[in-house]
């Protein structure tokens, strides 16, 4: 059996560039790795050796062609991945990589308003025979504010719903927190539900404290608060990512 790990995240989290970095290791104690890109509207990998759904479909075709905006195009994109599955499952059976990454959109409605993630990584499970684990990033300089740090993990949730898979999540751009003192990054990579709650309290109105409440204890009880660390340009780092995501989900 194949491991898939599926990189989802907000846009500009790090998912391309941490799938950029894996490609440049080429292999991990002889463990050998492929990327799929599955957005549409990523042209960063033309040229490079991956399997690029721009190859089926691209993004500007479909805003051209049909006069839609972004968001709407995306969405004819990604069904028209999933009514033309063969394409990619031809893709993935012409490779001879068991380790897969596949580079997602960021864009919350493909799986808050659609079931497109849920039908594609059913069909991963069952006609490709990979094991599919969700990778989700989030920035972070979310944690900057908790208001934001909590939305971006509820997004997290709605990911992990959506496709009915183990999760792992990651904070990425480490790099860019190297002046912050680490007792405040550890906070919130293992954060109680309990600080975070009075951390809300202190700006938000006190009528939404039950809700609040409940919203941290449907995170904490889904594991949707804790965190790994994930720094692409520290090859220590990278490393650490592989071998976590390896000996949780292989």
């Amino acid at each position: 059996m194949k491991n898939g790990f599926l990189l989802t995240g907000p846009a500009g989290s790090g998912k391309s560039t941490c799938c950029i970095e894996i490609l440049k290791t080429k292999s991990f104690k002889k463990k050998k790795f492929k990327i799929i890109n599955l957005d549409p509207s990523n042209s960063i990998w033309f040229n490079l050796d991956v399997i690029d759904i721009r190859s089926l479909i691209k993004l500007e075709d479909v805003m051209s062609e049909l006069s839609l905006g972004p968001n709407g195009a995306l969405i004819f994109c990604m069904e028209y991945l999933v009514d033309n599955i063969n394409w990619l499952e031809d893709q993935l059976n012409l490779c001879n990589q068991k380790i897969m990454f596949f580079d997602l959109p960021g864009q919350i409605e493909l799986f808050t308003h659609q079931t497109l993630i849920k039908d594609l990584t059913s069909h991963l499970i069952s006609s490709c025979d990979i094991k599919i684990t969700i990778l989700y990033f989030l920035d972070s300089q979310f944690i900057g504010d908790t208001s934001k740090f909590l939305g971006g993990s509820l997004t997290g949730l709605c990911c992990m719903l959506s496709s009915e898979c183990p999760h792992h999540n990651f904070l990425t751009k480490i790099d860019l927190l190297k002046n912050l003192p680490s007792k405040i990054l550890q906070r919130y990579r293992f954060p109680d539900a309990e600080t975070l709650s009075r951390d809300l309290s202190n700006f938000t109105n006190k009528g939404f404290k039950r809700l609040n409440a409940s919203i941290l204890q449907l995170l904490e009880d889904f594991s949707m608060l804790y965190y790994d660390s994930l720094d692409t340009t520290s090859n220590e780092s990278l490393n650490e990512f592989l071998i976590s995501i390896f000996t949780y989900h292989s």
